[in-house]
């Protein structure tokens, strides 16, 4: 099974690695959203938010959230993520500037916790 692994590892050929590149906002509480983008592609959000408000339990943040999307980059630069499980579900508008160093945006993240009450953060700005 080793020998396959290494076989097929030296078959694929070097030049067809796709570029990623991950760029970094800091939201209005301060923290860091991360973006990793693929081929004008958005695949992969990465940020904590400081607070996430239940019904009864109140504030039981930091929440880390961690999605993994295909959310494409339209030619003016804006996209839209919703994903992640009903229970933390991630809403997320954006847009990367031409040079695609840069983006700002605003995100919020709603769902449950484990005894059924509802959670939400508010609506958080990034740039």
């Amino acid at each position: 099974m080793l020998a396959l692994a290494a076989a097929l590892a030296l078959a694929t050929p070097v030049g067809h690695a796709v570029a990623q590149r991950r760029v970094v906002a800091r939201t209005n509480e301060g923290r860091r959203v991360v973006l990793t983008i693929r081929r004008r592609t958005v695949v992969r959000v990465r940020v904590v938010l400081r607070r996430y408000r239940c019904d009864v339990f109140g504030d039981i943040g930091p929440l880390h959230v961690d999605e993994r999307t295909r959310a494409r980059v339209a030619a003016g630069g804006r996209f839209r993520i919703a994903a992640g499980e009903p229970a933390q579900r991630l809403a997320l508008h954006g847009r990367l500037d031409r040079a695609g160093r840069h983006v700002s945006g605003r995100l919020k993240v709603r769902g449950t916790i484990a005894t059924g009450q509802r959670c939400g953060s508010a609506l958080v700005r990034f740039r």
